[in-house]
């Protein structure tokens, strides 16, 4: 919470910020693309195994932090040279494996990999480079990502060998991240490549990691107000 409420003020001081400049301060460009993240590189070493115990849902850390997804961006110019861009990707994707709480599952047990839609909304500034049919980008921002993932887990605890107690929590995969990047922009069509880092894994393995992302995009439009 503590990152979000940092990165909507960042947000408000850059818009307050733009509506002084004197040139192009008006004009908002709509872009919509794809977007895929990449496994994660984990700075720390990971377990080839995880052993979960008495606890009905399976978690694949991989799967939770990558994927492709749908791509919205709005950019203002600050400026000549600069841009600050707000980014909002939308996938379906897994959550977690359901698996059963007991050596022997139950015969109407049902194996089932639960998925949902998943947002992930980040902010950056840009700084362009003029080429002769195009420009070279370089940007720095934030995110949080993994936005209604969240699920509820339920541990079996064992008092005898017929009795027992379910235990249920509320789990998510939310993570913020800071982001570096640089892209490539001829006419409307811009490809980008980011590095994220997160230092808060939502997953089992906890431990921070690196993660890469591409995107295509395609200029839909150009907003200018009055």
């Amino acid at each position: 919470m503590k990152l979000l409420n940092t990165l909507l003020l960042i947000f408000l001081f850059i818009e307050s910020h733009g509506q002084q400049q004197e040139n192009n301060k008006n004009i908002i460009l709509i872009f919509l693309g794809a977007k895929t993240r990449i496994t994660p590189i984990y700075l720390k070493h990971v377990p080839d195994v995880i052993h979960l115990g008495n606890i009905n849902a399976l978690e694949q850390p991989d799967k939770h932090l990558s994927g492709p997804g749908l791509l919205l961006s709005e950019k203002r110019r600050l400026g000549l040279k600069h841009i600050f861009s707000l980014h909002q990707v939308i996938r379906y994707d897994y959550i977690y494996q359901r698996i059963p709480l007991v050596t022997f599952p139950p015969d109407n047990f049902k194996y089932e990999i639960k998925k949902k839609i998943i947002f992930d909304i980040s902010g950056d500034i840009t700084r362009t480079i003029p080429l002769k049919n195009s420009f070279l980008s370089i940007s720095v921002g934030a995110s949080i990502c993994g936005i209604n993932s969240g699920y509820i887990e339920t541990e079996r605890v064992y008092q005898t060998q017929t009795t027992y107690t379910d235990y249920e929590r509320k789990k998510n995969f939310i993570f913020p991240a800071i982001t570096a990047g640089a892209g490539w922009q001829k006419s409307k069509f811009l490809a980008e490549l980011k590095f994220g880092y997160c230092w808060n894994n939502p997953t089992l393995y906890d431990t921070p990691f690196i993660f890469p992302e591409i995107s295509l995009q395609y200029q839909l439009f150009q907003l200018k107000k009055k």
